[in-house]
């Protein structure tokens, strides 16, 4: 009998479609069995069934809570409040804090810059507001400020760098004696670094 109906399917159907049929998986049927509700008469505080007491004697959460004691009313997890700290007081971690220098401003600065195709090295003194050439870079300072407490310590530069008169600047900032990579002049030919300020 089998055998008639699977000759009729594969003459009516084809035998690919037929083949993908008996190659199919069978489904699963999935029975959902639900659970018995729970009463909750059935449930009796104080019920022995339900106290599991610590092997010390010590009384279990569920002592606790079935006598009524919950852990806001000195159960057995106690809120402790935290203790008052100062005002301005910091909870964690030591907190380092870092002092600036104080600055004052110099008369000039003193530049180095360095013909990177020519390997030639020009040192240019400046006052505030002047401007000279290094190849056909036209340097402009602002202003040079230095620690007042160590003026050879370190130098900030205020530079403005253009490749002609009025064009617009490859580097306008702060250069810093001590880091010259922190705000460099990103240039394929030179490059200009700050030395120190003068102060006379």
């Amino acid at each position: 009998m089998l055998h008639s109906v699977l000759t009729i399917c594969a003459r009516g159907l084809g035998a690919a479609v037929l083949a993908g049929a008996l190659a199919a998986p069978a489904m699963a049927q999935i029975v959902v069995v639900p659970l018995d509700p729970v009463d909750p008469d059935e449930v009796v505080p104080g019920d022995p069934g339900l106290v599991q007491p610590l092997p010390d004697g010590t009384p279990s959460a569920t002592d606790l809570f079935n006598d009524g004691i919950t852990p806001d009313q000195g159960g057995l997890f106690p809120i402790t409040p935290p203790a008052p700290r100062a005002p301005g007081s910091i909870v964690g971690e030591d907190v380092m804090t870092v002092e600036e220098d104080v600055v004052a401003t110099g008369t000039g600065a003193v530049l180095r810059g360095l013909d990177k195709l020519a390997g030639t090295v020009e040192e240019m003194e400046l006052n505030s507001g002047e401007t000279t050439a290094l190849g056909w870079l036209q340097i402009t300072l602002g202003e040079c400020r230095y620690p007042e407490d160590n003026p050879s310590g370190d130098a900030y530069a205020w530079l403005v760098i253009r490749e002609e008169a009025g064009a617009t600047p490859v580097f306008e900032g702060w250069m810093m004696a001590s880091s010259p990579a922190l705000n460099a002049l990103d240039h394929a030919r030179f490059d200009v670094w700050v030395i120190n300020c003068t102060t006379e």
